[in-house]
């Protein structure tokens, strides 16, 4: 029994591991049950990175320089050119950030879902130990009874040959 129990000291981490887990990786569910308030909720959080806004200023300093060069400074072409520019740079930054922010959710959920494989077989590991540490005593208890058994069969047994002798 002290081995037994000893062995099940070493799977408990890992089974109340997965245990803990469960809720977790349910509140991870839940939160994407509504596809559309999950991701209104993640872009809510979204912020143009100081990258993006370098890339930008660069842009346009560039598109200026340009259009002053060849005299087309405030024309319409030249100002949709900027928007257009400016756009797509915010668009990859977006874009970007989403896959980052959707990749560190989806490693979440795995790890949760790590952590409850990993707790049911530590159950199941910690069922083993018991099962067999039942059926040890079982069979240690019943060996006793067994050989107490035979010892009185046997001390009948020898008590009525012996008596037989005499009769």
């Amino acid at each position: 029994q002290q081995y037994a129990n000893q062995a099940a000291g070493y799977q408990q981490p890992f089974y109340q591991a997965g245990v803990n887990a469960i809720p977790q990786y349910q509140n991870w569910l839940n939160s994407m049950q509504d596809p559309t308030a999950f991701m209104n909720n993640m872009m809510n959080q979204y912020q143009e990175s100081p990258y993006a806004n370098f890339l930008q200023q660069q842009s346009m300093r560039g598109g200026q320089n340009a259009a002053s060069a060849s005299g087309l400074s405030g024309s319409t072409p030249f100002a949709q050119q900027m928007q257009q520019n400016a756009g797509n740079i915010a668009s990859g930054d977006m874009n970007q950030w989403l896959q980052n922010v959707l990749g560190v959710n989806t490693q979440y959920g795995q790890g949760q879902q790590n952590l409850m494989q990993g707790g049911q077989q530590s159950a199941n590991s910690l069922s083993n130990i018991y099962n067999q540490l039942g059926q040890n005593m079982a069979q240690t208890a019943y060996g006793k009874e067994a050989g107490n058994q035979n010892d009185f069969w046997n001390t009948i047994g020898g008590g009525i040959g012996l008596a037989s002798m005499f009769l």
